[in-house]
């Protein structure tokens, strides 16, 4: 049973959270130490992941977007093509 309705981001929006979550989990995960290993700054003092980093980071990704799907949260695209499968 869902207890609020389903919630629709803009892609700005869903980007941003789903984004930021997946790389809090993934220095949860992997400590200072490691995270470090996998992340390094560009000329324009960015952190970017290593190819490796970005693999794992992908992986925690998908596993972020689907519990937000499972919680009723979803990119604003989404919601006309969740309408017609209702």
């Amino acid at each position: 049973m869902r207890i609020l309705d389903n919630a629709y981001l803009t892609a700005d929006q869903y980007i941003e959270y789903s984004c930021e979550v997946a790389d809090k989990i993934m220095q949860m995960k992997m400590g200072e130490e490691y995270y470090t290993q996998y992340t390094y700054m560009d000329k324009d003092n960015v952190v970017c992941y290593t190819d490796e980093g970005q693999d794992i980071f992908n992986d925690i990704l998908a596993h972020v977007e689907e519990f937000l799907s499972d919680v009723g949260i979803y990119l604003e695209s989404e919601e006309d093509r969740l309408n017609v499968i209702s």
